[in-house]
C-alpha cells in the first residue's frame, strides 16, 4: 500500500511541476524579445510564437507605449535575427492570432536577451474596422442604376435555351474529347516532331503564304463577284441535267465498276495487247501498199497441232434443248510445255487465279518488242 502511494506522489509531484513549468511558466527559459507593433492586430498574451510556421515560443506580455504597442517574445529555439520580419496573421478566417517570424537568411546571427524588431519589419493584419469601411466606401462607390442594369442583362443573359444548349453542346464537346484520349495524348506526346517540321518548312511556308497571298489578290483584281453572278444563270439547266441523268447514273456507274473489275484483272493481258499492237499495225503497212497487198501465204495444217484434251464435253440428243449450266472449266488441259494452244486462254498473263477455275494460274512467254517475237 505504501509503494502505491509513493508511486501516486511521484507521478502527481512530476504532472505538477511540468505544469508549472510548461504552462504557468513558474521557471521561463530561452530568448527574450522585444517586437514594436503600431496596433495589437488581434495579438494577444500567451499567443504562439513561430519561426516560417515552426513553433518556437511565446508572446509573453503586451505593453502600451508612447506611438504604439511593445509584445515581449518568448523564444524557445534560435530565431535568425538578420532582416526578420514579424507577421501577425490568423489560423483561418475566425481563428486566432499569431506572431510569425520570417528571417531574410538561415544563417546567424541570431536573436539574443533584449534584441528589439523594429515597427517597420512588422506587418499587421487588415482590421475588422477598416474592412468594413472599406467595403461600405466601396458600396458607396456604386450606382445602385448600374447595379440594377447589370442584373437586368444578366438575367436577360441566363434566360432562354441559349445557355442549356451552349452547356449541352459543352458535354457533347467534352465527351468527344474523351473518345479521342489517346489520339490527344499521342498527338501531345508527339507535338514537338510536328512543330519542328513546321520550323524547318517556316520558308516554305512563309513563300506559300505569300504566293496565296498574291494570287487572292490578282482574283479580286479581275472582279469575279461579275463571273459568280453570271454563273447562278447556268444553275438551272445544270440542275436540271442532272436530275435527267440521275436515275441511269446509278447503273452506269455499277456497270463501269464491273468493267473495271475485268480490266484491273486483265491489266497484265491489257498491257500485253498495248505493247504489240503497235507492231501489228506497223506491219499491216508493209501489206498493203499502193500497187496492192504484199504477202505470203503459208498453210501450216496442224503446226501446230490441235488440243484434244479438255475441250470434249458430253453429248446430247438434238430433242433435248433443255438450258444447262456453262462449263467455266472448258479450256486446252495439255500439259505444260505442249505444243497446242500456245496461245490459248489459259495463258492470259494474269497473276492472279483464274475466276471460277480454281488452281488454273495464267502464264505467258516474255515478248520483246524490239524483235516482235516471244518465248513462246
Amino acid at each position: 500500500m505504501r509503494l502505491k502511494l509513493l508511486i501516486f506522489l511521484v507521478v502527481t509531484v512530476t504532472a505538477t511541476a511540468y505544469t508549472l513549468v510548461e504552462y504557468a511558466r513558474v521557471l521561463p527559459g530561452g530568448r527574450l524579445v522585444a517586437v514594436d507593433l503600431a496596433e495589437t492586430g488581434g495579438l494577444f498574451e500567451n499567443a504562439e510564437v513561430t519561426y516560417r510556421g515552426v513553433p518556437a515560443g511565446r508572446v509573453e506580455s503586451l505593453r502600451l507605449t508612447a506611438d504604439g504597442v511593445r509584445a515581449r517574445l518568448r523564444l524557445e529555439i534560435p530565431v535568425p535575427a538578420a532582416g526578420t520580419l514579424a507577421v501577425v496573421a490568423n489560423r483561418s478566417g475566425v481563428g486566432e492570432q499569431y506572431l510569425d517570424l520570417r528571417p531574410a537568411s538561415t544563417a546567424g546571427p541570431y536573436l539574443a536577451d533584449g534584441d528589439v524588431i523594429p515597427r517597420e519589419r512588422t506587418r499587421l493584419p487588415v482590421s475588422t474596422a477598416r474592412l468594413l469601411e472599406s467595403a461600405d466606401g466601396l458600396l458607396r462607390s456604386v450606382d445602385p442604376r448600374d447595379v440594377e442594369t447589370v442584373v437586368t442583362e444578366l438575367q436577360q443573359a441566363l434566360d432562354g435555351p441559349h445557355l442549356r444548349r451552349l452547356l449541352e453542346a459543352g458535354s457533347t464537346l467534352v465527351d468527344s474529347a474523351a473518345g479521342v484520349l489517346p489520339e490527344t495524348v499521342s498527338l501531345v506526346r508527339h507535338g514537338e516532331t510536328v512543330l519542328r517540321t513546321q520550323r524547318e518548312l517556316g520558308g516554305e511556308l512563309k513563300a506559300f503564304a505569300r504566293d496565296l497571298s498574291a494570287f487572292t489578290d490578282d482574283l479580286e483584281a479581275r472582279h469575279l463577284d461579275g463571273a459568280i453572278d453570271a454563273s447562278v444563270a447556268v444553275v438551272p439547266p445544270v440542275e436540271k441535267l442532272v436530275d435527267g441523268v440521275s436515275p441511269h447514273l446509278r447503273p452506269l456507274l455499277t456497270n463501269l465498276v464491273i468493267g473495271g473489275q475485268t480490266a484491273s484483272a486483265r491489266a497484265h493481258a491489257l498491257r500485253q495487247l498495248m505493247i504489240g499492237y503497235p507492231a501489228g499495225i506497223a506491219g499491216a503497212f508493209t501489206v498493203v501498199q499502193e500497187d496492192g497487198l504484199h504477202f505470203g501465204l503459208n498453210l501450216n495444217l496442224n503446226v501446230p497441232p490441235p488440243c484434244r484434251e479438255g475441250y470434249l464435253v458430253e453429248r446430247r440428243y438434238p430433242q433435248d434443248t433443255s438450258v444447262r449450266a456453262a462449263r467455266l472449266d472448258t479450256h486446252c488441259k495439255a500439259p505444260r510445255p505442249s505444243e497446242t494452244a500456245v496461245r490459248g486462254s489459259r495463258n492470259v498473263p494474269d497473276p492472279l487465279p483464274t475466276p471460277g477455275i480454281p488452281g488454273l494460274r495464267a502464264w505467258l512467254a516474255g515478248y520483246d518488242p524490239v524483235t516482235w517475237r516471244d518465248g513462246s
